[in-house]
């Protein structure tokens, strides 16, 4: 029997089977699983870099702070007073500084702010010869130490150390140095959008971790050396995990920011194919044997041909199909079954492909708004570049962008696509927090709402301008743990969206609300600063007027003979640029240019110049005339400072000499006596009087003053 024909062909049949479905099988595998392995490191990819832009900033912002502070504000020019309180309103303004350092140009402290203790004089130190100052002194660049733990709690933080250039010499004046904490960038790290048991951490000088989600990580001071590029390697934690890291360079120091998953969920979508390819696999094993029992009694030839198409299947031509003979028999039942295997393999591999190329798109699309969201801070001109391109890159019938107003109660549309947006944000469109409408409902609970057929919603609003719409998407806009609007995604086909989609629009949707978050910053920043220089202005001009309502005489006037002090002198062209503001020249074809003394926007005076024999002024001259007298703006507002502090230097001295000598006796009439000399001296008056007296009715003459008096 086991010789016999009928016996051959079923084990030939169900051998041939077999080896065909393994090898399709291995072949698929093996597609999905180098798909698969590189999608999920693409993705690592995508997370790494989101991150790692986050952290640079992060870091960005923080120098330019610094950058604010030392250049826009001119720090080294404020006196000291004003320098202690800008030091110490950024530390209170930003919590993430631990501690801030002006030094001077030989390296010597001049003021030193901590959080978590105080300093005086005796306590500064020189600086000379450390990178922090001989860096940025040499480069005039900004210098990043590597990053440190604190000794006492193991917090890591960062050094950064900001050049101090004087903005009338051009030369090295000092450093600011300020020591930041990476609490922050911890808290970037636990917020990372990431999937299943994927986590997200920084790597530091020496391979140590200084940034984690789990503080305990970076407290035990783990080590963690990187592979050479993305992979599938062995974890932080130990396991198998799909790595890929972005570097972040800053100055001479690298941080590495790594995203990593298990592997288990990384390949998730491989080890499910690899079950039911098995699955397959045995079903077909089953059905070949049966098949087989019936195909001995059929000839040789068809079982012939059918074994070369399955041979020609498993080396990857899935376009091929097996005979099916006229007649309903086992051969041709095996080859319909076989066609069908073969179609529905077809099926499944070009299911994958679309789906990983959809995948990739989404994430392709997510770069582009973060990147757009990264260099733009109008949020006018953000927001609608932001929805055109989502728009198209995801073939949407409309997509818009809602913003709460102050109260946060209405969101107010701030951005839409196509005429329906244009003519949303022409009647200022907007909808009721809470209200009926898919993203009142989305802002006030903070979820993503799905709704796959519109028409069969339970609460929607409905939307004239929009009737074509049929699969709706409503995300929520988070920035700060804060929401701050929602965005609406929509479709002209039914069931458009799917769960998976919610992700990628999600990471779409929380890029545009910290861009949005960044913006308003900027501008509160902008606003803050505009009014602070509104301000030094405004005490800059009254500060001058009550200078020159004493002085009045203050002018001088040079000629090839001789410089004297005269103030008297007001040519018509003088007279015009003081009251005008604006460069005059002499009327009548006369030589003369008059340019206006300004101090902080504010006129203080006028150069008048005159060439002669009525020669014309050129334009260099013209020019360098005029940025003498800004040198001349800027030395007389450093003179009157100057001035100012020896004043009000010179008051508290007089009050606390007077102060202490009326206190050196305790007896009435002798602090009374000694306070009556020492007033009328320190104030150069000809007479003082100083009276007690308390009032006394008289029943005869009315009420009558009694006390004694005391004559400085």
């Amino acid at each position: 029997m086991q010789n016999s024909l009928r016996a051959r062909l079923t084990v030939a049949f169900v051998g041939l089977a077999v080896i065909s479905l393994l090898l399709v099988g291995v072949v698929l595998v093996g597609y999905s699983f180098t798909a698969q392995r590189t999608q999920a490191l693409e993705l690592q990819s995508q997370i790494a870099r989101r991150v790692a832009s986050e952290v640079a900033a992060f870091i960005l912002e923080r120098e330019n702070e610094l950058r604010v502070l030392t250049e826009v504000r001119a720090l080294q020019q404020l006196p000291p007073e004003e320098q202690a309180n800008q030091l110490a309103a950024l530390l209170a303004y930003e919590d993430v500084y631990q501690e801030l350092i002006l030094v001077d140009s030989t390296g010597q402290e001049t003021f030193r702010i901590s959080r978590l203790k105080t300093y005086d004089a005796t306590s500064l130190e020189n600086r000379s010869g450390e990178d922090e100052f001989e860096r940025p002194k040499a480069t005039r660049q900004i210098y990043y130490g590597p990053v440190k733990f604190d000794e006492a709690t193991g917090e890591p933080f960062m050094t950064i150390s900001v050049p101090v250039i004087d903005l009338r010499s051009g030369q090295f004046a000092g450093i600011l140095v300020a020591d930041f904490r990476f609490k922050t960038v911890w808290d970037l790290m636990a917020s990372a959008q990431v999937s299943g048991g994927g986590v997200v951490y920084v790597i530091g000088a020496q391979n140590r971790v200084v940034a984690h989600r789990n503080p305990s990580i970076v407290l035990r001071e783990t080590e963690f050396v990187l592979p050479d590029a993305a992979a599938l390697t062995t974890g932080l934690s130990g396991a198998r995990v799909a790595l890929a890291y972005q570097l972040i360079q800053l100055g001479d120091q690298t941080l590495s920011v790594v995203a990593e998953q298990p592997v288990r969920e990384a390949l998730a979508l491989a080890y499910a194919t690899l079950i039911v390819t098995l699955g397959a696999l045995v079903v077909a094993v089953v059905l070949a044997g049966g098949l087989g029992v019936w195909g001995a009694r059929r000839i040789v030839e068809p079982i012939t041909e059918l074994a070369m198409t399955a041979q020609v299947i498993s080396a990857g031509d899935l376009s091929r199909q097996a005979t099916v003979a006229e007649r309903q028999d086992e051969i041709a039942t095996l080859a319909q079954a076989f066609n069908q295997m073969t179609a529905q393999l077809r099926e499944t591999l070009a299911g994958l492909e679309q789906r990983v190329a959809e995948r990739t798109q989404g994430l392709l699309t997510a770069a582009e708004v973060s990147s757009v969201t990264t260099s733009e801070l109008e949020i006018e001109v953000l927001l609608p570049q932001v929805v055109e391109l989502v728009r198209e890159r995801f073939d949407l019938y409309y997509v818009g962008l809602f913003l709460t107003d102050e109260a946060g109660e209405y969101a107010v549309l701030h951005a839409g696509s196509g005429e329906a947006g244009r003519a949303m944000l022409a009647r200022q469109h907007q909808l009721r927090v809470g209200g009926d409408s898919m993203i009142g409902r989305c802002v006030l609970s903070g979820q993503a709402d799905i709704q796959l057929d519109v028409g069969e919603a339970a609460v929607r609003f409905s939307n004239p301008d929009l009737p074509d719409t049929r699969s709706e998407l409503a995300l929520p806009l988070r920035a700060g743990g804060q929401i701050i609007g929602a965005m609406t995604v929509q479709s002209e086909q039914e069931a458009f969206f799917s769960r998976e989609d919610i992700s990628v629009m999600q990471t779409v949707a929380d890029q545009v609300a910290n861009a949005v978050r960044n913006a308003r910053l900027f501008q509160q920043l902008q606003e803050s600063m505009d009014a602070e220089r509104r301000a030094y202005g405004e005490l800059t001009r009254e500060a001058w007027l009550t200078m020159l309502q004493s002085q009045s005489d203050l002018g001088f006037f040079s000629d090839r003979r001789k410089t004297v002090q005269d103030a008297d002198v007001w040519w018509p062209e003088m007279e015009m640029a003081l009251s005008s503001g604006r460069i005059e020249q002499g009327q009548d074809d006369t030589p003369a240019l008059a340019i206006p003394i300004k101090v902080r926007d504010q006129v203080v005076g006028v150069v008048d110049g005159r060439k002669p024999d009525g020669t014309a002024w050129s334009e260099e001259e013209a020019g360098l005339l005029q940025a003498l007298t800004e040198q001349l703006s800027v030395a007389l507002e450093s003179a009157r400072l100057y001035l100012d502090t020896q004043r009000r230097a010179a008051r508290e001295r007089t009050i606390g000499e007077v102060t202490g000598r009326i206190r050196e006796s305790l007896d009435i009439e002798t602090v009374l006596r000694t306070t009556a000399s020492e007033i009328r001296q320190a104030l150069d008056l000809d007479t003082l009087v100083i009276r007690l007296a308390a009032p006394e009715t008289d029943d005869a003459s009315g009420p009558t003053v009694k006390g004694r008096d005391y004559v400085g």
